[in-house]
């Protein structure tokens, strides 16, 4: 990883971060690749990862690409995160890091491990289920909870 600063997470503002610490504080559960079904009036999130998601390694098949290709993609920046944030776990390191609160131990910043968020169990990798195996009308067997702004 280069570019990165000694423990930028600690010392400087997500405003503050380059590119690479940016792309470097995600923690790599891929819990904002899960989709989202809304009805009038609410949005629940759902065990069903968007088919670009390669589910055994949490990872996107096509990163560089994943706005053009999946029109509903999260991505996250600097500018949207507050808008977004109450579709991201409050386990979330960016969400953590804007409101000032610290990355979890567990995090492969702090323990140079980056499997230890699957072996943990704090990733999708055990319970998702890729959109390329799920029909559309499905979708609402498959709700783990409703998101709400205190999520």
């Amino acid at each position: 990883m280069t570019n990165l600063r000694k423990l930028f997470w600690e010392k400087y503002t997500l405003d503050q971060l380059n590119s690479a610490e940016w792309e470097a504080l995600c923690d790599g559960c891929a819990k904002c690749c899960l989709l989202k079904i809304t009805d009038e009036k609410n949005i629940f999130i759902t065990n069903i990862s968007c088919k670009k998601l390669k589910v055994d390694s949490c990872r996107c098949s096509d990163y560089p690409n994943r706005e053009k290709n999946v029109k509903d993609c999260l991505k996250l920046t600097k500018d949207n995160l507050h808008k977004n944030a109450k579709f991201l776990p409050s386990s979330c390191s960016y969400r953590l890091i804007a409101e000032g609160k610290s990355l979890p131990r567990w995090h492969y910043l702090i323990s140079n491990e980056k499997e230890r968020v699957h072996k943990l169990n704090h990733s999708i990798q055990s319970y998702c289920i890729s959109e390329t195996v799920v029909e559309k009308e499905n979708y609402e067997d498959h709700i783990l909870a409703e998101i709400t702004e205190e999520c």
